[in-house]
């Protein structure tokens, strides 16, 4: 029983390290912070700048979408991995020893279980050997990731008293960094300093000082921000504004989706870019941007219309008056765009019935109605349609035989050799077969207006 629990605690306890030949980071995100900034001789018209200050700044800088990592930055964040991971192991190194020592007093047999301590032990101070002499370089580590804005207890600064130590608070929070800041009021005039404290580097990333009055500071704001969004972005950045006649259009940039127009892309990077603007019902544009560093490129868009298939709506007579719904469109023979489901027209002609007509989008590229005047029963004229359509079909009917006989006979005299008769007989079975075909035709004919004047539907 006890070689069975040694074995268990063994596979329980073995190292990560041991699991794991390749460290990489784990953050899904980068986190920021805002913290209410430190005043110091504020008058009391000015106190609310602690705190109205920074959520400006927050409101502004959110838009930022991603941070892209220096070089030093990189590095910075592999060591810091690296010594995170020793940490861990030296911390479980301890435990491990503790534990071990205290099965002497606590079990009889305590060798067994304190040799898998042993074994533990050995193995996390190998690795920690192995991280001092590996080569931050081996650290799995992102050129980028997405920007996200840490908050408080307010919903918004992620600390609503002033900053003693920013490093503290950062590491407290799980932030990577924290931007803070200072005022101090002499003589009307309000000295700022605002800092962005990196957690894995120890010290300030950026620094802005300066002095204003509370009128001015936040016309000073906007030379911040620029060089707030450089650093936090991490690279050159562009702005992008579409605008789009009709609006609403879906903007892609780089088959990334960024919204619908009129929209303002704040933060991309410079460059060639490959835009798509898609709205249904229009034609999708695909157009090449070059996107200059710290400028707003503006696109002004006008959607050409999808054009789709048209059939020609025909009457007899003509000049009837066509509505799609309550819209008037124009008089027969009209041209009209196909419609993307069932739908229905009206042609109205003065002295005749009114036609409804129902038209598919597979429906055929011509169509005529024919028209009833007013004073006529449809029901007269649907009998008359088919007692049309009964005589076409005897005359066809009647000419069916002509055509075999007659070539029959051809066949016969072609065996036999009398090549006269028989190219006679040739010129006989076309003239009949071509009677039966145009009997055929008008058939069909009679046929289709004897369905419409039953049924209407295109």
């Amino acid at each position: 029983m006890k070689s069975v629990l040694v074995l268990l605690l063994a596979v329980a306890w073995s190292p990560v390290w041991a699991q794991e030949s390749t460290l990489a980071d784990q953050r899904p995100d980068w986190a920021i912070g805002v913290a209410a900034f430190e005043g110091k001789d504020l008058s009391p018209e000015n106190v609310y700048l602690t705190r109205s200050f920074p959520l400006l700044l927050r409101e502004r800088l959110e838009a930022i979408p991603e941070h892209y990592f220096s070089e030093a930055e990189v590095l910075a964040y592999r060591r810091h991995i690296i010594q995170e991971e020793r940490n861990r192991l030296v911390k479980e190194v301890g435990a491990d020893r503790r534990a071990r020592d205290e099965l002497f007093f606590t079990n009889d047999s305590p060798a067994a279980q304190a040799a898998v301590y042993e074994q533990r032990i050995a193995d996390n101070l190998q690795a920690i050997r192995e991280l001092q002499e590996l080569d931050p370089e081996q650290i799995v580590f992102p050129p980028s990731k997405p920007l996200r804005f840490v908050s408080g207890a307010d919903g918004q600064l992620v600390f609503d008293r002033e900053v003693l130590s920013p490093i503290q608070l950062a590491k407290q929070q799980d932030l990577d960094v924290l931007l803070w800041g200072r005022f101090q009021e002499v003589q009307g005039f309000i000295y700022f300093e605002i800092s962005l404290f990196s957690a894995v580097l120890g010290e300030p990333v950026f620094t802005y000082n300066d002095a204003a009055s509370a009128v001015e500071l936040y016309e000073l704001s906007d030379q911040l921000i620029v060089e707030l969004a450089t650093v936090l972005w991490g690279r050159d950045w562009s702005s992008l504004t579409v605008q789009t006649v009709p609006e609403g259009a879906s903007v892609w940039i780089d088959e990334v989706f960024q919204g619908r127009t009129p929209l303002s892309i704040p933060y991309l990077l410079p460059g060639g870019k490959e835009m798509r603007l898609e709205l249904p019902g229009y034609r999708t544009v695909l157009r090449p941007i070059e996107l200059s560093p710290y400028a707003e490129e503006l696109q002004q868009i006008t959607l050409a219309p999808e054009q789709r298939e048209s059939f020609t709506l025909d009457s007899i007579p003509p000049g009837a008056a066509v509505y799609g719904g309550s819209e008037w469109l124009g008089t027969t023979p009209l041209s009209i765009e196909k419609p993307e489901e069932l739908s229905r027209f009206l042609l109205r002609r003065e002295g005749y019935l009114d036609f409804p007509l129902y038209v598919y989008p597979t429906t055929e590229q011509t169509i005529t109605a024919d028209l009833l005047p007013d004073k006529v029963d449809p029901a007269e004229i649907q009998d008359r349609r088919r007692n049309e359509l009964y005589r076409a079909f005897a005359a066809f009917a009647l000419s069916l035989p002509f055509p075999i006989f007659v070539a029959d006979y051809w066949t016969d005299y072609t065996v036999q050799g009398e090549q006269a008769t028989a190219d006679a007989l040739s010129y006989a079975y076309f003239a009949t077969l071509g009677l039966t075909s145009g009997l055929l035709v008008n058939l069909m004919v009679r046929l289709i207006r004897y369905l419409k004047a039953a049924d209407r539907k295109a």
